[in-house]
């Protein structure tokens, strides 16, 4: 699930700098390459966790997502004029949802009998 859920977000990062271009009718280099990066660096968790590697899945998708939520933060919190956008707020939950996701432990411990 977590290597599902690593290549959404990354498509998800791509689709938020495209969108930036698409909200400004002009193309946003900043915006673009940034989502790109990120997002591609968050797909490569995802195959990280697909060929069992987690623990660097796990570097990796953590670093991602804290890069990006503070990006975000930092955006939203200085220039809210600006940047309070739905695409801000996508992105920024979505981060959040997937560190979430990649932090929590792969197996609940049963309890023995």
């Amino acid at each position: 699930m977590k290597c599902y859920a690593s290549i959404l977000f990354g498509m998800l990062l791509i689709g938020t700098g495209l969108m930036r271009a698409i909200e400004a009718q002009a193309f946003k280099p900043n915006a673009f390459w940034f989502c790109l990066v990120t997002g591609l660096l968050a797909i490569g968790a995802g195959y990280l966790f697909r060929l069992g590697k987690s623990r660097a899945g796990v570097l990796v998708a953590v670093t991602t997502s804290a890069l990006v939520i503070s990006f975000y933060m930092y955006c939203l919190i200085t220039q809210p004029e600006k940047d309070a956008t739905y695409r801000v707020c996508v992105a920024l939950l979505a981060g959040f949802a997937e560190l979430s996701l990649v932090l929590l432990p792969n197996k609940i411990d049963q309890p023995t009998k």
